[in-house]
């Protein structure tokens, strides 16, 4: 991971004990992808249930009451707090072991000398990935508090909280910008770089993220199977549809800038091991929309042109069809989260040139 920190004074090693060392350093990574990418799929989770909620699902049911359907979703409220109760705290604990593991690299000490030798606590107060973690931990205390005030029933149908709670998830995966490699550029580059980096992060959120609550809220329509549910089913999926064209078209705006910056020439898709990722992940975005165009042209004017009729039975079988396609997007987009744990344990390809030399000074013993 690039990012600018102040170095850890390392003790002074013999040429014997550095190989094991460096093993000890590789040793790492495996436990730092997966935990990165659990933590990125927790922080989006995070950010798609407020978004759903506040752009998606509270309108849907407002309509359906509107137009004198009204239902009852405090089955679905309560999950989706469920949701976002777990996410939270699977946010902490895995930025928590991040961050350890993280100290691991920067320092190249085992994990036992990070962990009784007070690197942690030089890593969290004299580094910048520490300071965007102790950050993180302030918002997400007081994203705490705002969902207990969720939770009540005087303020559950309140979108202040809501809206509250939607800035602050959106405060915490913007933040993690800085714990990346963008979070070392400087400038004006780096204030560009910065800026796509934290849109990319939360239109990801907000598409990605709002997937699980709409497969929810549409499982819970065909099992109620009423006309007010499939009023709900209708708008909320609009809705989506609508929100997820600006998010992929976001995400494929600042995507391009990101790439510019971090991978350079084309040739560096496919001469260094970034590259490669990159393009791995960049197969598994084009499949992830291909199906929600499918949606988009196919099945979205399908549910909206049905009549709200009980013994409608295309208009479930249509409902049926999104469920299956949304599951197939959640997949696919955990699969681009786990490409974007790699990601961030590779030097970019721009910069492989400096981490080549890194390693080949290193294996001659000039580096401390």
């Amino acid at each position: 991971m690039s990012c600018r920190w102040i170095p850890i004074r390392r003790r002074a090693t013999s040429p014997s004990k550095s190989p094991r060392k460096r093993a000890g350093v590789r040793g790492v990574n495996a436990p730092l992808i997966a935990t990165r990418w659990i933590h990125f799929a927790s922080a989006v989770a995070l950010v798609g249930v407020f978004s759903f909620r506040l752009f998606v699902g509270d309108p849907a049911f407002q309509l359906a009451v509107r137009v004198g359907y009204p239902v009852d979703h405090q089955r679905l409220a309560r999950r989706l707090r469920g949701i976002a109760s777990s996410a939270l705290l699977l946010t902490f604990f895995s930025g928590l072991l991040w961050l350890v593991l993280q100290a691991c690299v920067m320092s190249g000490r085992s994990l036992s000398e990070v962990l009784f030798g007070g690197v942690v606590a030089t890593v969290v107060l004299r580094t910048q990935v520490g300071h965007v973690w102790l950050g993180r931990t302030f918002v997400l205390a007081f994203l705490v508090f705002v969902l207990v005030l969720l939770s009540r029933r005087r303020w559950e149908h309140s979108r202040a909280p809501l809206a509250l709670a939607f800035a602050l998830a959106a405060a915490d995966l913007s933040a993690l910008v800085w714990a990346g490699h963008a979070g070392a550029a400087r400038g004006a580059r780096g204030a560009l770089e910065q800026t796509a980096d934290a849109v990319h992060l939360l239109a990801v959120g907000i598409w990605l993220g709002g997937l699980v609550p709409l497969a929810l809220l549409l499982a819970a329509a065909r099992s109620a199977s009423d006309r007010g549910w499939l009023m709900v089913a209708r708008s909320a999926v609009a809705r989506f549809s609508t929100l997820g064209v600006l998010s992929i078209s976001s995400i494929l705006a600042t995507g391009v800038i990101s790439s510019i910056f971090l991978v350079g020439n084309p040739a560096g898709l496919w001469t260094t091991n970034y590259g490669r990722c990159l393009l791995l992940k960049l197969g598994l975005f084009a499949a992830t929309v291909g199906v929600a165009s499918m949606n988009r042209v196919r099945l979205v004017p399908l549910i909206s042109s049905a009549p709200t009729a009980h013994e409608f039975e295309p208009a479930w079988r249509t409902i049926r069809a999104l469920q299956r396609n949304t599951a197939i997007e959640v997949g696919l987009g955990l699969l681009i989260l786990g490409v974007v744990g790699v990601l961030g344990t590779l030097p970019p390809a721009t910069h492989q040139h400096v981490h080549d030399a890194g390693r080949a000074a290193e294996s001659h013993g000039s580096l401390p």
